[in-house]
Parts: structure tokens; sequence; C-alpha cells
């Protein structure tokens, strides 16, 4: 029962279906990639936000990773 959890999740935040290759090997490494980008996620928010889910931790980390990427072009910090 377990299992069925990770594998949605794994679909739902990692892009576990997001491959177009039919090549064993590489489908091993994006089913790989998926489940371990998954555990590194749960591990870090049971371990620093135990109070958000999956969704609202990719959440942060994209609005982070945007933040930093528009003022690293700009050359300003905001503050």
């Amino acid at each position: 029962f377990q299992i069925e959890f990770g594998i949605r999740d794994a679909k739902q935040f990692t892009g576990l279906q997001s491959q177009q290759t039919r090549d064993k090997d590489r489908l091993d490494f994006a089913f790989n990639l998926s489940f371990t980008a998954l555990n590194v996620c749960k591990e870090v928010i049971r371990k620093d936000y135990p109070d958000l889910s999956v969704a609202q931790f990719k959440r942060l980390m994209f609005e982070s990773y945007l933040a930093s990427t528009i003022i690293s072009t700009c050359g300003k910090s905001p503050h």
C-alpha cells in the first residue's frame, strides 16, 4: 500500500512519467532518479519543514530558485 503512495508522489512531483525514451537502461536511470529525488525531498521535509507537504515543499524550492535567478540576472538584491 505504501508503494502506491510513493509511485503517485513520484508521478506528481518528480517527473516519473516525463521521459520519452524506450531504452531499458535510460528508463531505469529515470525511475531511480525520480524515486531518489522523492526520498531526498521527504527526508528534508521530515527534518527541516515538518508542516509542509511534498507539493508545498516543491513550490517553496521552485520559488526560491526563481527568486535567486531573477536577482542574479538583474544584478541587484531587492533589499
